[in-house]
């Protein structure tokens, strides 16, 4: 048998037509709902698709995997709202679950389906139903409704995003051995569990941009980690700046705020692969921002807020890390697990 007959087949790019009708496809129903009595809504479809653009740029089974995993998270997530102990708990074995998954390079996936379920047991998560806007975890009809939308967002996201992303050269996830992979599951358990408890005992709704922070700074190599703090830093405020402006320019333009927040989604998952990590935070976090502050007055008081408990959380995350990787390096390792 032949080399070639081991390689996968090649992915045959779709035309710049076809490009063009499937991004307006995906846009559709994230810019009906924002411009509807529903709008809402559109925020939840818009969390649905967040960790299925970005996984499926690591592979359409991941990309569809993300689709089921983030609705199942958030769902959980809406009924251990009042129990801060399960909460803190459940939110450790997800960053547990997180770096675990390194071995097969699905983590990255998972670091941002990870905070929408902080998002839903922490912050302020609202739902259109028939009888108006309610909080997310206030009965059970609007959890399952929350659910729904988030659900069909992915959906709706892997069906046609796994055409799309064709128009993308990208590389295979980088996966990582066991060692390191336990080492990055048992910091990342520890700093999302104990951040989410103190979270959600002390600090304001906000506070979700915390446990954020950890699922995306913290790495399986601590090199790596240390790298994305300052450029955690950085990038979130000028992505900060970002949203602002165009909330400046578009407070009365809904449909086109929604829009502008997944080509930002889309640019971000690009950047992640082929930028500098500053790069793809300062694309991110104006599309989260826009899609989960909650409209545009919102958008601006909560700017502060946001860029405290990232700059909070980068410290804390490194400095935990640091003493890990001081632990660590004291010990013998099999040569493969070495930082590099």
């Amino acid at each position: 048998m032949t080399a070639e007959a081991h390689e996968p087949p090649a992915r045959h790019a779709p035309s710049t037509g076809v490009v063009v009708v499937l991004a307006l496809l995906l846009l559709a129903p994230m810019i009906g709902l924002s411009v509807s009595a529903w709008h809402t809504n559109g925020s939840l479809w818009y969390l649905g698709m967040l960790p299925v653009v970005i996984g499926l740029f690591a592979g359409t089974r991941v990309g569809f995997a993300a689709a089921f995993v983030t609705p199942a998270l958030i769902g959980t997530s809406l009924l251990l709202h009042d129990l801060p102990i399960v909460g803190a708990l459940y939110m450790a074995a997800i960053g547990v679950a997180t770096g675990l998954t390194a071995l097969r390079g699905w983590h990255m996936m998972l670091s941002f389906a990870g905070p929408l379920a902080a998002l839903a047991l922490i912050g302020d998560l609202d739902v259109r139903v028939p009888s108006g806007t309610v909080a997310a975890e206030s009965s059970l009809t609007s959890g399952l409704v929350t659910v729904g939308v988030v659900l069909l967002g992915g959906l709706w996201t892997a069906a046609l995003g796994q055409i799309l992303v064709r128009a993308f050269p990208v590389q295979p996830p980088k996966t990582f051995p066991l060692h390191t992979a336990g080492y990055f599951a048992a910091a990342l358990g520890l700093l999302v569990g104990t951040a989410t408890h103190v979270a959600m005992t002390g600090l304001g709704a906000d506070s979700w941009w915390l446990i954020l922070t950890f699922f995306v700074v913290v790495q399986p190599y601590y090199v790596d980690t240390a790298s994305r703090v300052a450029a955690r830093v950085a990038g979130t405020l000028a992505g900060a700046l970002v949203a602002v402006a165009i909330v400046a320019a578009f407070k009365d333009l809904p449909a086109v705020i929604t829009a502008l927040a997944l080509v930002l989604t889309v640019a971000a998952a690009w950047a992640n692969m082929k930028l500098p990590y500053w790069a793809f935070v300062t694309v991110l976090t104006p599309a989260v921002v826009l899609q989960t502050a909650g409209g545009s007055d919102a958008i601006v008081d909560s700017i502060v807020d946001r860029a405290l408990y990232t700059l909070v959380g980068a410290v804390i995350a490194i400095v935990v890390i640091a003493v890990g990787h001081t632990v660590v390096t004291k010990r013998p390792v099999h040569e493969s697990d070495r930082t590099p």
